[in-house]
């Protein structure tokens, strides 16, 4: 094996979260913990659920009913339970003066919530939406800067017995309104606004403007956060403090049934419609416990600081199941990182004293670019744990965020999952030696494998899950033909997750990139983060996409967009990217053209829409580009001139 970049001792080897599971559990070897059959499968999720402290009001009768087909597992049949009694009440009777929630913005307000004022807020709440005719089944949308009291009205809603859907607040309004239409939400419960980069953004006029989208939202709830001034006028507007007034601080828990809706998230919907998953109260908990609790390696008294948003799918799993329901502080990061300076990420850690620290690789390039060497200047020891996930890594920078975030001391848990999964496929652990970018493999609970186009296993080719996981959404709201048809239609009885994937002599797992973005030049199969990561090595170039352009000789070429290192001249630039790539990858893969553009435009949450650029590229129709963050980045792009 090639010497790895890390490798489990020590506290990871010995003493960790996961090494205390398997020893606990009598697995002998780590492969033990990748299922191969569905006995094996339902012993590890038991396992799982037990070991990570799930409350339940009533057992359940069996970790897994497989008898509908794998696409319609029914995880913990018979089983009752409420997420809120394990993300939150057992901390709040247990250790109710520690903290929950931990948030500061940019411009260094700080503040926290413990457990037991946590349960205080949301019982309030609970009782106001109950009495205001939110009941068990119903769906409360949510749209919020990362803030406490957007987690509360979460929590609130499991309370009742309802679910919650939660929209990323930089939507634009139409991308917001589908959503809260398509879930069928009644209540939205919101902020006045919200900063980012020192920029105000007034959120209730364009929840005032979504909800004309959305016929079935009656009432609006605004927590007056920045202090605007505004009304809604497509709904009734409440007053948070106002709502709550007067309100009892207990609340009677509903008791659900293990597959009853918990929520509701959707994909970014930058490549089509968006896909509405559907997550239910015990698949949320035993798949953020487990990834927290074995991948994070979190416990009671530590804290989770992950850059986000909320309405991604993390601030579900990992920031309200998840760190919570282990008795561990989240830490919550309103706006920008790199806002009012590069090191407000840094002085977090050190402030909060992290123990787990998550970015997204971009994020971390960010960062670097504004501080390289963040040990120098701030108390960075706290971190045992530094995780990723969203996008490739290129090696340069894992092994800065390795070497220099991280001291080269602790692992980077490069985790790939996604919306429809409410968690991993692919992870490391605490007992996985890693080598720059690799997500090492299956993630424990998970078989996952890879497949070529004949459905056969192969060293390169489509990640699928050959055996259900809790995390897989129950159905989309679009109906089960589509979710069939997403993701159970290409092999029988198997899950495509539809990235690609490459296995490397060392057996170790990485993935390229997704499915569609593989491009056949000259009959040679590549994917385009593989170029990218050619052409981002190029000296002088900052960041890069590449997109496929029809060629009539070569099938696919491919072009390159790049954006340049500050002070670097765009003279010779062009022929340098192809005849680094050349070099990198062979001559087959130069690109056809290379463009110097101001800046790549991006998803919010920093990847690059390599679809929408195709488009603009090609001059066809983009689609929805109000997902996208500064979408007016694309009227100045190059166009295709062939």
């Amino acid at each position: 094996m090639t010497d790895p970049a890390w490798e489990p001792t020590g506290y990871y080897a010995e003493r960790s979260n996961l090494a205390r599971f398997v020893e606990e559990y009598g697995y002998e070897e780590y492969d033990d913990l990748i299922p191969g059959t569905e006995d094996e499968l339902a012993d590890l999720w038991g396992a799982f659920a037990e070991d990570t402290g799930i409350v339940w009001r009533e057992p359940y009768d069996e970790v897994v009913d497989t008898s509908g087909g794998a696409a319609f597992a029914d995880w913990f049949p018979g089983g009752r339970l409420n997420a809120v009694e394990t993300a939150l009440d057992q901390w709040a009777e247990r250790t109710p003066e520690a903290v929950m929630y931990a948030r500061e913005d940019e411009e260094g307000n700080e503040g926290s919530v413990s457990f037991g004022a946590m349960r205080e807020r949301v019982d309030r709440l609970a009782n106001a939406l109950a009495d205001h005719g939110v009941e068990r089944g119903d769906v409360v949308g949510i749209t919020f800067p990362l803030h406490p009291n957007a987690f509360a009205a979460a929590l609130a809603a499991w309370r009742i017995g309802a679910a919650f859907t939660m929209v990323f607040p930089g939507y634009g309004a139409d991308a917001m309104g589908h959503r809260f239409d398509d879930s069928g939400a009644e209540v939205v419960v919101t902020a006045d606004g919200y900063t980012r980069g020192g920029e105000v953004n007034d959120l209730r006029a364009k929840v005032d403007a979504a909800i004309e989208d959305a016929p079935d939202v009656a009432d609006v709830i605004v927590h007056d956060h920045l202090g605007l001034d505004g009304a809604c006028e497509a709904a009734a507007e409440r007053d948070w403090e106002a709502f709550v007034e007067g309100y009892d601080a207990e609340a009677e828990t509903a008791v659900m049934d293990a597959d009853d809706v918990a929520f509701i998230a959707y994909s970014s919907g930058t490549t089509g419609e968006p896909k509405g998953t559907i997550h239910t109260h015990a698949s949320t908990l035993v798949m953020g416990n487990k990834e927290c609790r074995y991948h994070f390696d979190l416990s009671p008294g530590d804290a989770l600081l992950w850059i986000t948003d909320f309405g991604w799918i993390i601030t579900a799993i990992w920031m309200l199941a998840g760190a919570p329901a282990l008795g561990a502080t989240t830490v919550l990061l309103e706006g920008a990182p790199d806002h009012p300076d590069g090191d407000r990420v840094w002085r977090a850690i050190e402030e909060h004293e992290a123990t787990a620290f998550g970015i997204s690789p971009s994020g971390s390039r960010g960062l670097r670019q504004l501080n390289e060497d963040p040990r120098a200047d701030h108390d960075l020891s706290s971190l045992r744990v530094l995780g990723s996930t969203g996008e490739p890594w290129d090696e340069a920078g894992w092994r800065w965020h390795q070497g220099v975030v991280g001291g080269g001391e602790i692992p980077l848990m490069n985790a790939s999952g996604g919306t429809e999964l409410a968690g991993a496929i692919l992870s490391p652990t605490t007992l996985t030696p890693l080598k720059p970018g690799t997500l090492w493999g299956p993630a424990p609970g998970v078989a996952a494998n890879v497949y070529d186009e004949a459905g056969e296993e192969a060293e390169e080719g489509y990640l699928v899950v050959e055996l259900p996981i809790p995390g897989m959404t129950h159905g989309l709201t679009a109906g089960d033909d589509r979710y069939v048809e997403e993701y159970w239609s290409d092999f029988e009885g198997v899950w495509n997750q539809n990235d690609w994937v490459e296995i490397d002599d060392d057996g170790f797992w990485y993935i390229t990139g997704r499915a569609d973005d593989t491009m056949n030049v000259a009959g040679r199969r590549v994917t385009a983060p593989e170029i990218e990561a050619a052409v981002g090595s190029t000296p002088d170039v900052s960041e890069a996409t590449v997109v496929p352009v029809p060629d009539e000789v070569k099938g696919q070429v491919p072009v390159a967009f790049v954006t340049l290192l500050e002070g670097a001249k765009r003279e010779g630039i062009e022929e340098a990217v192809r005849e680094h790539v050349a070099e990198e990858l062979g001559a087959p893969f130069r690109p056809a053209r290379v463009h110097i553009v101001p800046a790549l435009p991006r998803t919010q949450t920093g990847k690059i829409p390599r679809g929408v650029i195709e488009s603009v590229y090609l001059g066809n129709p983009p689609g929805n580009v109000s997902t996208l963050d500064r979408p007016e980045i694309l009227e100045g792009f190059p166009r295709h001139e062939g």
